[in-house]
């Protein structure tokens, strides 16, 4: 691991010892379009925290994998994920991003590395979904105060130009969307 990414590890797991231990809810916008999501099937929860939206996942059925940065994160994951099909781990996802047409279902919150949008456009599967929220607009008390954290307005709408976009909601301070993966082409050999 390089010194950068160490320093990075180390940051996040001074913020999930000292912060709160309660689970979060999952993201308002992956329990309103839910209905999306199909009944099987691989997902990821990238960057996931303490995993509420890996949890959300996985008791819908789904075969989750819960990446993090942080030790004590994954730790509540894998606390909280007794018996259903979570796989939790500690992984540097700029390091180790997800690999091509891997999840049927990709939810990322709060976290932004802009090379990683084609990436993880290449990472869903045909028909598969992405929900991404994050920080956006300037700061206002809420979020990272660096502007490299945050995306700028419009800027979300534009991401994965690959992808059919299928809701967008931006206010103050957020965006979040949907998109859906296109079949992908046949290649003949």
């Amino acid at each position: 691991m390089s010194e950068d990414a160490a320093d990075r590890q180390a940051r996040w797991n001074n913020c999930y010892a000292r912060s709160d231990p309660q689970q979060a809810p999952p993201l308002p916008l992956l329990k309103a379009q839910a209905a999306l999501l199909p009944a099987q099937g691989k997902a990821l929860d990238l960057a996931c925290g303490r995993g509420a939206n890996a949890l959300f996942l996985a008791r819908r059925g789904l075969e989750t994998w819960a990446w993090d940065y942080a030790d004590p994160a994954i730790a509540a994951v894998q606390q909280a994920a007794a018996g259903l099909s979570l796989h939790a781990q500690c992984r540097d996802v700029l390091a180790q991003p997800p690999e091509p047409d891997c999840f049927d279902v990709i939810v990322v919150a709060h976290f932004l590395h802009r090379p990683l949008f084609p990436i993880l456009a290449q990472a869903i599967k045909a028909h598969g979904l992405l929900f991404y929220e994050t920080w956006a607009g300037p700061y206002a008390g809420r979020g990272p105060q660096n502007p490299d954290f945050r995306l700028r307005p419009g800027e979300l709408n534009h991401a994965f130009p690959g992808l059919k976009l299928l809701m967008l909601e931006e206010d103050a301070d957020r965006s979040a969307g949907v998109w859906r993966a296109p079949a992908r082409p046949v290649t003949l050999t």
